[in-house]
């Protein structure tokens, strides 16, 4: 079914997103303290276990404070453009949704369909800018480190998926 594959594969887009959020967000909360820091968070974050997860993901790269500052850098950076694309994707969506229980031929739910995906397309490049500048602060041993977390994590997910799956 369409919806199902947009709406898993904007699942995915979004986890993403959030775990690069969180990543600027935990650099900012351990490098910069700041009082208006825990509503920045909140408003950046699920309020879920994730953010304990993302905090536990900085300290085993074990990030110096010069490494957590130049973090916060590019989530500065990068923070607009992505909120602003995902906002966009959102909306977009949305209006889809509305057009697949609506009136609208089909051409016109196409049409919003290409558009979503050139936003998620222009999401996922600034997506990727920002990671790679994030890369750039870390030591290759780092990266190695990063590398083995988010494949876990990737294996922790894709575990939750398939067991929602056989609940269902």
């Amino acid at each position: 079914n369409l919806k199902e594959v947009i709406l898993m594969s904007i699942r995915r887009i979004s986890a993403i997103a959030v775990l690069i959020f969180t990543l600027g967000s935990t650099a900012a909360a351990v490098a910069v303290p700041n009082p208006v820091e825990p509503q920045t968070l909140a408003q950046n974050q699920q309020p879920n276990r994730r953010a304990g997860m993302e905090g536990r993901l900085f300290e085993q790269l074990n990030l110096s404070a010069d490494q957590k500052q130049k973090m916060q850098a590019v989530r500065d950076r990068y923070k607009d453009q992505i909120s602003q694309r995902m906002q966009a994707m959102r909306q977009a969506r949305e209006e889809m949704e509305t057009m697949m229980s609506g009136t609208d031929n089909a051409s016109q739910i196409r049409e919003k369909h290409r558009q979503i995906m050139g936003l998620r397309q222009q999401l996922e490049e600034v997506k990727l800018e920002s990671m790679l500048a994030m890369r750039e602060v870390l030591t290759s041993e780092q990266r190695s480190k990063l590398a083995q977390l988010m494949q876990q994590r990737r294996q922790a997910v894709k575990n939750r998926m398939q067991n929602r799956q056989k609940q269902q």
